[in-house]
């Protein structure tokens, strides 16, 4: 359970449908600070949908979401920054914007938030450029848009928005998709650091079994509008999603 200062991710009886789809159905989840859900299902079943819920991207039909303790619903990003709830999101595609330099895309989290978090325009290029350099992104790559670089590097530049920030809640879906064993790598390691960084609370959705051995994390499996606990991959049958 979350400690008393409302600290970690909860759903409390999240219920929330895509036309006849029931992603989730009455679902309570709590993941502590600094601990990890990784969620596995067949394709189509709604596993994007549970991450932007998570993420406080998308309001819940029914129940409630807090982070830190505070409701996500209604809750503006500044608000969620002041209650020191700090996101980064990685989704399937990257999500960067197309009109902006990768430099640019890192730095935007840190332009939204700048007057709360009292940052210059120098500390944000400084910051933005130290994110591309610590996930492997150099010039002139920096300078180039999302649509000129290759998938491989634009999924690192997504990852180095959602560091931009330091946040203690990581949301990744399908993070590795579609990548090469360079570049898998890269996005791996990332992942493990904040698996192992006891401020950050991780959500990732994932089919990819290398990425869960990697991880060595409990997973859950989305089904039928339910998650489904299994034990440890490395010591249990896996679910039947797992490719």
């Amino acid at each position: 359970m979350a400690g008393p200062d409302g600290s970690g991710l909860e759903l409390r009886r999240v219920s929330f449908r895509r036309g006849q789809l029931a992603v989730l159905a009455g679902q309570n989840i709590t993941v502590p600070r600094g601990g990890s859900l990784v969620v596995t299902g067949a394709n189509g079943v709604g596993k994007s949908t549970l991450i932007q819920l998570c993420a406080g991207l998308l309001e819940p039909q029914r129940g409630q979401v807090l982070l830190n303790g505070t409701i996500t619903a209604g809750a503006r990003p500044s608000t969620l920054m002041q209650r020191d709830v700090r996101r980064g999101c990685v989704f399937q595609q990257g999500g960067l914007v197309a009109n902006l330099s990768a430099l640019a895309n890192v730095g935007l989290p840190l332009r939204y938030h700048a007057d709360l978090l009292g940052l210059s325009e120098r500390v944000i290029d400084e910051r933005a450029r130290f994110c591309l350099g610590a996930v492997g992104v150099e010039s002139p790559d920096i300078h180039a848009l999302p649509g000129r670089l290759s998938f491989g590097i634009r999924k690192r530049v997504a990852f180095a928005r959602a560091m931009a920030l330091e946040p203690n809640f990581t949301f990744f879906d399908d993070p590795d998709a579609g990548l090469d064993y360079e570049n898998a790598e890269v996005v791996h390691e990332i992942l493990i650091s904040y698996r192992d960084d006891p401020t950050v609370t991780m959500v990732v959705a994932t089919n990819h079994r290398a990425l869960l051995e990697q991880l060595e994390l409990p997973l859950y499996e989305l089904m039928d509008g339910r998650l489904i606990a299994h034990q440890d991959l490395l010591t249990s049958p896996p679910p039947r999603s797992l490719v």
